[in-house]
């Protein structure tokens, strides 16, 4: 499988997004965590191999895409910049996967645009929330950005969060080199907005699940805090379009430590679409 290509889109903000396989007819949109980059998917990426068009996005605030000033960083956003990204692209409508918060976008994204999705895979998404969770992700906002001397410090600084998972050093290495920028007074810091931490965002996610009308795929995995197994039953069952699935052996940061594993869940769902829309 060859580099991606680097990719913008848009102004105000811009957008930067990468791109595989752009020959192939059917595409998948993979859209990443708060604090993550497109990069993030490039370990599922080679393991989806050559069968399907991939647009990883940079969300605004993240990775070489813009920030936004004054901030505006909610899934509705998000989700508006991937419409922009799919209408430079002239891609139809794709199979939208989201890990973490990006899963909160493929939700926002399935209700502000309903026909230009079909199908969402839902990534170890936080699917309820709480007033200590809100608070956490304000006070992360409001924490002085720190910067390092040089490159080699920030890489062995550089740490996940929630910091778990068997994940091979190589490639956590690999992630930080691209999650980190020179600043203007030549020292590191990480490639993300702070205030892109939100907590109340204005988004109910099993509300969001509950409504969709396209299929959808919740992917957990089995150690994770964030995206509870009783919160996925509640999810599934308020939708006969909804199924999940588990990745065994996973933390939350499923697309970095059971990369194949998530390729094959979203694969095999984006393949039985495909085959329901060709018997039509």
């Amino acid at each position: 499988m060859s580099s991606p290509h680097s990719r913008f889109c848009g102004d105000n903000p811009r957008i930067h997004y990468l791109e595989w396989n752009q020959d192939r007819r059917d595409t998948l949109v993979l859209i990443h965590g708060n604090t993550a980059s497109a990069w993030w998917w490039e370990p599922v990426a080679m393991a989806l191999g050559a069968e399907f068009r991939l647009l990883a996005i940079d969300l605004r605030g993240h990775g070489d895409s813009d920030w936004v000033r004054p901030p505006a960083y909610h899934p509705a956003d998000y989700a508006r910049d991937v419409a922009a990204m799919l209408d430079a692209s002239g891609a139809p409508a794709p199979v939208v996967v989201g890990h973490s918060m990006g899963g909160l976008c493929a939700l926002a994204f399935a209700d502000l645009f309903p026909e230009r999705a079909r199908g969402l895979v839902i990534v170890d998404s936080a699917l309820t929330s709480s007033g200590a969770r809100d608070r956490f992700l304000r006070r992360l906002r409001g924490l002085p950005v720190i910067t390092y001397p040089d490159l080699a410090t920030a890489r062995a600084r550089f740490r996940l969060m929630p910091n778990e998972g068997e994940i091979a050093p190589s490639l956590l290495d690999a992630i930080a080199e691209k999650s980190l920028a020179s600043t203007e007074d030549r020292r590191w810091t990480l490639k993300f907005d702070r205030e892109s931490f939100f907590g109340g965002d204005g988004l109910d996610p099993m509300a969001s699940v509950a409504r969709l009308k396209i299929p959808a795929l919740l992917v957990r995995g089995a150690h994770s805090r964030i995206m509870t197994a009783e919160a996925t039953v509640h999810a599934v069952e308020s939708n006969p379009m909804a199924e999940a699935r588990t990745i065994a052996d996973a933390h939350h940061h499923v697309l970095l430590e059971r990369p194949t594993e998530l390729a094959d869940a979203i694969a095999s769902f984006a393949r039985r679409i495909q085959a329901r829309a060709a018997q039509r």
